[in-house]
């Protein structure tokens, strides 16, 4: 059948070994090469941006440093001027004036030095003494002046302030003091374009700051709500931020650092708030560098990485092709001589891969493949002898084995019997054979087991499958069997797919379910033995430890148990712990587990039961068995039990403790007067008995 279905199958286009190699390792070369030029691209690009970062970061530090010795120097002319003025005497004779002509004639011998726009004097007060400009005409808003001299007072500490609303300056306002008193203050302005073009001159990089705008004027960029206070080359870059201003919602939403494409050319735009080198200063501060060099020299550099690899990729291809020619032309041979194995053409393919497989010079793995290929058809062509006998071997095997073996079709239908299973079930092969092996199986649960995986098993998605189901025999009687079921694959056979193996289980089965039984169980009352509540403890006492979850266990005893045996026999007692036993498996939920432990004594394992849920078990039992008496033969007794409870992982701090600690429980319980429970504690006032002692024995 799988031949018939090869054969039938249409067989896809033959593309050769060579050219499929080729074609692959070509793909593998291409893949690297664009790999490694990728990575190497972004490697330059990280190169740029950090050296970038690196710059952005001394041109602040640049422009920072400006600001503070700007701020320094003006402070420092401050205290030049007013020593050489005088203006602390001045200030403090409210009737004399102080002119103009005679603070410049005192001032004459350091004007060299006077890089300011504008000088201001204040009395005390606050009010105006003195103010001259470099330019008359300047106009000067006096506001923050004031604002700033009052900060001053505040503060005895020198003010710095940046002013844009007339023309945007550098302030200074220090105190003048004589005797620890302010007689005055003076005040100091320099144009903040001339800090802007001397930081511009020195890093060759374009700044420009920008500051609320109070109205529109034809230096406002309206989207952001500024206006340029300094730009350098504001001729070109001017353009450049009204453009960004309206891509962008605010000079912060501009990508630092990015390459802006703009007029053909690329820039990068930084952009910082000044209040980080003005304190209390709104606005921001911006450096414009054309990257346009830069990202030009790393777009050549990644071509001419591209066109080296396409070069080299190129040679590569050329030394594949002339390498692997002769290999795979061998190869080639090969794959037309194996054929005539598989069609039985054993003599020719000999002759063949005698004359391509002779060696000369090295030898090489294709050399290795002839000489396996040769031993290989050698090998099926013995074998083909052989098998004819082993299948009559086999046959006779089968019939003799004291299994059930069977094979399957396609369609799940028993195709063949052996005969130890014809004679199992009573049937001939005639009789079985069409019959669908799911119909032997009696009970639901294996036919659902095995229908749930005979898809899977038939279309060799599952290769193997094991599984126990009952059949019923000639006899009639229902018989446990152990299937394996093994998918044959294509045979020459085409209705076989499966073999069936049934292994009869049944008196093992039986055997061994009575002795796990009766390994974990007491015999007498059907409860938990020892074994099996010890391990369930030691699962539960791990559990409660690690979850921090309190569990309970109860040790009971039955009282006054000698006096049943001693006065109505052993028959009586084991009727009597049958009875406690019945009332112990009735209490308790699906989750406990109750264990007679040996004799008179029995143990329940509570999971996840605290102080209260114990004692509320402990009264109910008492009051269920103090309700009834106990009857056997002409005797009557009343059934009580002492119980000790201890709380687990709280009473102990292994097993052993544990076992120990509630033992301990159960006697003090005896000891308050039988017919009690104890809760293990150290401290008195944890004890609960119940409200009276009862005599148990009434007989």
């Amino acid at each position: 059948m799988a031949n018939k279905n090869y054969n039938n199958i249409g067989k896809p286009s033959f593309v050769s070994l060579h050219r499929k190699w080729l074609i692959s390792l070509s793909l593998l070369l291409i893949v690297m090469s664009a790999a490694f030029g990728t990575l190497n691209y972004w490697y330059l690009k990280v190169q740029v941006k950090t050296q970038q970062t690196a710059s952005q970061a001394a041109w602040r530090a640049e422009f920072k440093g400006l600001i503070e010795h700007s701020v320094d120097r003006l402070q420092r002319l401050s205290i030049v001027l007013a020593s050489l003025g005088k203006l602390t005497e001045q200030l403090n004779n409210p009737s004399a004036s102080i002119t103009t002509a005679e603070l410049e004639e005192q001032f004459s011998s350091v004007r060299y030095e006077l890089d300011v726009e504008r000088i201001m004097v204040f009395d005390r007060d606050g009010h105006t003494r003195w103010n001259w400009s470099s330019d008359n005409n300047s106009q000067v808003s006096m506001q923050p002046m004031i604002d700033a001299i009052v900060r001053v007072q505040n503060t005895e500490q020198p003010e710095t302030l940046l002013d844009c609303q007339a023309q945007c300056a550098l302030n200074t306002v220090m105190p003048l003091l004589e005797d620890g008193k302010h007689a005055g203050y003076i005040g100091l302005s320099q144009r903040i374009t001339d800090l802007v073009v001397e930081f511009s001159t020195a890093t060759s990089v374009d700044i420009g700051i920008l500051i609320p705008a109070g109205n529109e004027t034809e230096k406002t960029f309206p989207r952001w709500r500024l206006h340029t206070a300094a730009l350098t080359h504001a001729t070109t870059l001017k353009p450049l931020v009204e453009y960004l201003s309206e891509r962008y919602a605010s000079p912060t939403d501009v990508p630092s650092g990015a390459d802006l494409p703009w007029n053909g050319e690329f820039y990068a735009f930084n952009t910082l708030p000044l209040n980080g080198f003005i304190k209390g200063v709104n606005g921001y501060l911006v450096f414009i560098s054309n990257v346009s060099d830069t990202t030009s020299a790393l777009e050549r550099s990644n071509q001419t990485s591209f066109l080296l690899m396409a070069v080299s990729l190129f040679f590569a291809e050329v030394f594949l092709f002339l390498f692997l020619r002769r290999p795979l032309r061998r190869l080639g041979h090969l794959a037309r001589t194996l054929p005539m194995v598989a069609q039985g053409g054993y003599h020719d393919a000999y002759k063949r891969l005698d004359i391509q497989g002779r060696l000369s010079g090295t030898r090489d793995e294709i050399d290795i493949l002839y000489e396996s290929s040769f031993d290989l058809t050698r090998q099926i062509e013995e074998s083909q002898l052989a098998l004819a006998s082993d299948r009559d071997f086999i046959q006779g095997l089968l019939d003799s084995a004291q299994v059930m073996i069977l094979t399957q079709t396609h369609a799940g239908e028993i195709h063949t019997v052996n005969r130890y299973m014809s004679q199992l079930l009573g049937q001939s092969l005639e009789n079985l054979k069409g019959r669908l092996f799911i119909d032997l199986i009696e009970n639901d649960k294996g036919k659902e087991h095995y229908e749930s995986n005979r898809v899977s098993l038939f279309s060799d998605s599952l290769h193997r499958l094991g599984h126990e189901a009952p059949i019923i025999d000639a006899k009639g009687e229902l018989r446990h069997i152990i299937w394996n079921h093994t998918y044959l694959g294509q045979t020459h056979n085409d209705d076989v797919a499966v073999l069936s193996v049934g292994l009869d289980a049944t008196d093992r089965i039986l055997a061994e379910n009575r002795s796990r039984w009766l390994a974990h169980h007491d015999p007498l009352t059907g409860l938990a033995n020892r074994l099996c509540f010890h391990e369930d403890l030691v699962r539960s006492f791990a559990d409660s430890v690690r979850s921090g979850i309190t569990s309970a266990l109860m040790l009971l005893d039955l009282d006054y148990f000698k006096t049943v045996n001693d006065t109505s026999g052993h028959a009586a007692g084991d009727e009597l712990l049958k009875v406690l036993a019945n009332e112990l498996r009735t209490r308790t939920r699906a989750s406990d587990l109750v264990a007679r432990l040996g004799g008179d004594e029995f143990a329940v394992l509570m999971p996840n039961t605290g102080r209260t849920g114990a004692e509320a078990f402990a009264k109910s039992l008492y009051e269920r068995l103090s309700g009834q008496l106990f009857q056997f033969g002409n005797k009557e007794y009343r059934i009580s039990v002492s119980i000790g409870i201890a709380l687990m992982p709280l009473h102990g701090e292994n097993i052993e403790e544990l076992m120990v600690n509630v033992d301990a429980a159960m006697y003090e319980a005896k000891k308050g007067g039988r017919g009690r429970y104890h809760f293990f504690s150290t401290a008195q006032d944890d004890k609960y008995c119940l409200p009276e002692e009862r005599s148990l024995l009434t007989g």
